[in-house]
């Protein structure tokens, strides 16, 4: 199967600066969907806040990554299951760069457990960052983002499917989707809009660890290659997603054209 000729290769031209002069915040942006996203929004013009926890090697890379690019990037720590942290976050955000336009809620924890033997620690683990922790993200995000601006909430796939022993981190997702619809009332007399994204199969890290238990009959011992595989033929273009197809959506969201959708 041939190259998608809408993906960036070392050919592809540059995408368009529909971002210039912008300022997001990319929450758990370090690896994964999320520096797919932070990448992507300073490619067309933005200032990026890259957020980690504790990826501050990948993290400070891809700020530098960025800035070599063209666009201004600063990486800053922040554990997003701590409203502290968070709030200190959109502080430093606000003070290097003087305001946000554009916050990303990307943060996130993966979570398989038998029903049976799910503690309560690993309950609150698991809504500490992918729920409680999105929602104080927006709380900040409701305080600090300029009028007109734009909220992108992180779910998944697994909040519409079902998966065995897969409950915990699907009801987490779940209830941010809720959030979103509830916020763009809240964010609505501001102009700022309120979105939520919920990948299927991306082919990260997460998905490399974890991607062989959202297939039946896989078991530990599947490569990611074969897993890969197998999520290539459920898909309509026969092959798994990238953090790149995701960050193109949310680039869409948080630019001019997605000022229209809106609680969704």
């Amino acid at each position: 199967m041939g190259t998608d000729s809408f993906l960036t290769d070392g050919s592809a031209a540059a995408p368009p600066k529909t971002l210039q002069g912008k300022v997001a915040l990319v929450t758990g942006s370090g690896r994964g969907i999320g520096a797919g996203v932070a990448r992507e929004l300073g490619a067309r013009g933005a200032s990026v806040v890259v957020n980690y926890r504790g990826s501050a090697e990948a993290a400070e890379q891809l700020a530098q990554e960025i800035e070599a690019a063209g666009s201004k990037s600063i990486a800053l720590q922040g554990d997003i299951a701590n409203v502290e942290d968070i709030k200190t976050l959109f502080e430093k955000s606000k003070a290097h760069f003087g305001k946000i336009d554009i916050v990303v809620s990307n943060s996130g924890i993966e979570h398989f457990g038998r029903l049976d033997e799910v503690t309560p620690e690993e309950f609150d683990k698991v809504f500490a960052v992918n729920t409680r922790g999105q929602f104080f993200v927006a709380q900040q995000a409701y305080k600090h983002l300029e009028d007109g601006g734009r909220l992108v909430l992180m779910s998944s796939i697994s909040a519409h499917n079902s998966i065995k022993e897969h409950a915990l981190y699907a009801g987490s997702k779940n209830a941010v989707e809720a959030f979103a619809k509830n916020f763009a009332k809240d964010f609505g007399p501001r102009r700022i809009t309120v979105n939520t994204i919920a990948p299927g199969g991306v082919k990260t890290d997460m998905a490399n660890d974890v991607g062989w238990k959202y297939l039946p009959n896989a078991d530990e011992t599947w490569t990611f290659e074969q897993v890969e595989a197998v999520v290539s033929k459920w898909t309509p273009l026969g092959r798994i997603g990238l953090p790149q197809d995701i960050a193109r959506v949310v680039a869409f969201l948080v630019g001019p054209d997605g000022y229209w959708i809106n609680g969704e």
